[in-house]
């Protein structure tokens, strides 16, 4: 009897399964006739996905026009997938079609407008291939209010740092596009301090997250153009300390010092800038810099400060570190290499900067 039931459940099992299995197939089969678009549809998306996947692996494979075609074959297919709209924009981007890509992220931030890199990548397109200014500056805004929430759930996401490092790149960028705006209005010096001061905020915003060379570089470029020279010496030297071997805070810094009739300070910054330059090969450049040079070093023999600057380049060269000879040739002991990077880490006259401020402040416009 127990063997006879065993075997009445397995068969109803069995039979259970074969039923449930051809209602199934019979459901899938008849929903085919009735929505046959549904079904087209769900089978374009998975087709996209695959084109997708190509274009991913052949822009990886450093094949654009490869990874372009099959990005193009998923749209075809699936039009609104919105990581192939970004790709396909940003390697439009590689190949310098702007208007393209700006087509192509304008079709994904329809579909997703919180989307915050594609629309800084948009408004960095904007601003600096097409010099539209205005509308730069408004997606760079709109980019910030519209940022997804951060989430944080433990060991599983947390995605508070990828949002504020996003945030900082477009108040950078946005900087940047108040100063491109600035130099439009070159004759009407009202508008062009007022665009000014704009870029000087949006740098301060990124600052308090990005706390990088290019920041205080550019932040120091705003300040010089307005004038405000203290505050620029400190912004160009937070950027020396940061990239030391950098020759632009450098240079900029040496026509800030010159510009302050502070000449043998100058002179120090450019014999930096010119002996980084020298070391890239870039000699037009270095010709350049040690033309100024020459001009600052007149000025010093003027004022009799040109002895008194060479004796204390001596000194540092003498105190700074060693040199040996090994096997006949010269070579830099990790001594002087250590102490020549920690010279052009300090920027001349530091102190000065940090310790007085500009007469004239920056009047708020509205």
């Amino acid at each position: 009897m127990k063997r006879f039931l065993n075997k009445f459940l397995e068969f109803c099992k069995n039979t259970t399964v074969r039923v449930i299995s051809l209602l199934l197939i019979l459901c899938l089969i008849a929903g085919y006739f009735i929505f046959p678009d549904f079904y087209k549809t769900q089978w374009h998306k998975i087709q996209s996905y695959y084109y997708v996947y190509k274009g991913d692996k052949g822009y990886k494979q450093g094949k654009p026009q490869v990874a372009i075609n099959n990005y193009e074959k998923a749209l075809q297919l699936h039009p609104k997938h919105v990581k192939a709209r970004y790709n396909l924009a940003n390697l439009y981007v590689a190949y310098e079609d702007y208007y393209s890509a700006l087509e192509n992220y304008e079709k994904a931030l329809e579909l997703r407008p919180n989307f915050m890199t594609a629309r800084i990548d948009y408004a960095i397109v904007l601003s600096e291939a097409t010099f539209n200014y205005d509308k730069a500056i408004k997606e760079y805004d709109t980019a910030i209010e519209k940022a997804p929430a951060w989430m944080y759930i433990p060991f599983i996401i947390d995605n508070k740092k990828t949002y504020k490092f996003n945030k900082g790149v477009a108040y950078y960028n946005q900087g940047l596009a108040w100063r491109g705006k600035s130099l439009l209005y070159g004759e009407e010096p009202y508008k062009t301090r007022k665009y000014l001061i704009n870029a000087v905020d949006s740098y301060e915003k990124a600052l308090k997250i990005l706390k990088e060379y290019d920041v205080y570089y550019n932040l120091g470029i705003a300040n010089q153009l307005l004038k405000r020279n203290y505050a620029a010496g400190r912004n160009y030297c937070k950027a020396i300390e940061k990239e030391p071997m950098n020759y632009e805070a450098h240079y900029n810094l040496a026509i800030l010092l010159k510009s302050m009739k502070k000449y043998s300070m100058s002179a120090e910054e450019f014999i930096k800038a010119g002996l980084l330059l020298d070391a890239k090969g870039d000699s037009n450049k270095t010709r350049y810099i040690y033309d100024v040079l020459n001009e600052v070093s007149q000025k010093l023999a003027l004022d009799n400060e040109y002895e008194d600057m060479v004796q204390k380049l001596n000194d540092e060269e003498i105190n700074g570190g060693k040199v040996t000879y090994i096997g006949g040739k010269l070579v830099i002991t990790e001594e002087f290499d250590k102490a020549m990077f920690k010279n052009f880490k300090t920027c001349a006259n530091k102190e000065m900067f940090f310790t007085e401020e500009d007469i004239e402040t920056i009047d708020e416009i509205n």
